[in-house]
């Protein structure tokens, strides 16, 4: 799962995405430059500055976001 998240953080175009945990919580990826990934472990920052470190044994998978469409 940890090479599936590496990838979508990459994505181009990037598209934003939520990372679901075994616990169920999503966390929220919204730019390529809110996350960090590891070997082991996944570093995804808030808009708030919080930095949420993550063990890639509970990365469950990978849930795209609606992109926003130009107006």
């Amino acid at each position: 799962m940890i090479d599936e998240v590496r990838k979508a953080g990459r994505r181009v175009p990037f598209q934003p995405f939520w990372i679901e945990l075994s616990s169920g919580e999503l966390i929220s990826v919204p730019h390529p430059d809110h996350i960090l990934v590891g070997r082991t472990r996944v570093a995804v920052e808030d808009d708030k500055g919080v930095i949420d470190v993550l063990s890639a044994l509970h990365l469950t998978r990978i849930r795209w976001q609606e992109r926003e469409t130009p107006a």
